[in-house]
């Protein structure tokens, strides 16, 4: 039997199959790879950040600090005497132990907002408007060692979900810097403390940090409670006055459920929360604690 060839066309080089079908094997396949690049950078991040490095979260910190200042409509005050007090508070309400080789950086911010917030690295901003609010050393006291909270589990870089592994590889590659404060330009993607917010159970564990050390610091958590209560009272009765104010609770969502389980706590282990008032440093509410008198130049 002779073999015949069949002639060749020029249909022997195209698929059968229509070109949509072709492009929606494509793009689902490309779909579901960045589905799973993105589910298992999160699923990462939570492995990831409990083994960081001190000096690894360190170098986050400090790319991000500068641009913190813009973030609460503000400058930080160079040379501020106010800064030690600060520190030293800081240094005390930390649990021993806690946090080695990531000393405390402290940041005061000029602004009308009225906020305090922990960033990796040690860095501690307080604004100039919070501590014009600031009644006592205890309430303070809390303030902070909350913040230590947050930073002793890291919240800020957990919050950062995905984003930290873009920030992380600017860095290590040293690209998409920026000219005026050498922070990687990503860090516009990667966070916002104005929006940045914790889970019920960060805020809790960073309350129960907080009025731990306040009463091991202390010997009761009398006072420590007044600036939240406080505050949240005056944002019902002058909403429109106090605008600014509302920015705290932005970033530190204030319930009163959350006041009544560290009540409740207290009982439970025992903790005053009666005590002596003690009286901030004078002058805490001025640059370098002097205040100027009302008429002068």
């Amino acid at each position: 039997m002779k073999y015949t060839p069949k002639e060749i066309t020029e249909e022997v080089n195209i698929s059968q199959v229509h070109p949509l079908v072709n492009f929606a094997y494509l793009l689902g396949g490309v779909i579901g790879i960045t589905l799973l690049v993105y589910f298992g950078l999160g699923v990462a991040v939570d492995f990831f950040v409990p083994h960081m490095s001190a000096e690894r979260e360190k170098e986050i910190g400090d790319a991000l600090a500068p641009t913190v200042p813009a973030q609460f409509a503000g400058t930080e005050l160079e040379n501020d005497t106010r800064v030690a007090y600060i520190a030293d508070l800081l240094d005390t309400l930390k649990e021993p132990g806690d946090m080695p080789g990531i000393p405390f950086e402290v940041h005061i911010i000029k602004t009308d907002i009225v906020n305090a917030a922990a960033l990796a690295g040690g860095h501690i901003f307080v604004t100039t408007a919070f501590l014009e609010q600031v009644q006592s050393e205890n309430e303070l006291a809390f303030v902070l060692a909350h913040e230590i909270g947050h930073l002793s589990s890291r919240d800020a870089l957990k919050g950062m979900g995905r984003s930290l592994f873009l920030l992380l590889g600017s860095i290590l590659l040293e690209i998409g810097t920026s000219g005026t404060t050498g922070a990687p330009d990503i860090v516009a993607y990667t966070i916002n403390l104005n929006t940045l917010s914790y889970s019920r159970q960060q805020e809790y564990a960073a309350d129960v940090y907080g009025l731990s050390s306040v009463v091991r610091v202390y010997g009761h958590g009398g006072h420590s409670l007044d600036f939240f209560k406080r505050l949240a009272e005056e944002e019902r009765q002058y909403p429109d006055r106090l605008l600014k104010v509302s920015e705290y609770f932005l970033t530190h969502p204030l319930t009163q459920k959350r006041i009544d389980a560290l009540e409740t706590l207290s009982i439970e282990r025992s903790w005053s929360l009666e005590g002596d008032l003690i009286a901030p440093p004078d002058g805490l509410d001025c640059p370098n604690f002097q205040c100027r008198d009302a008429g002068t130049e």
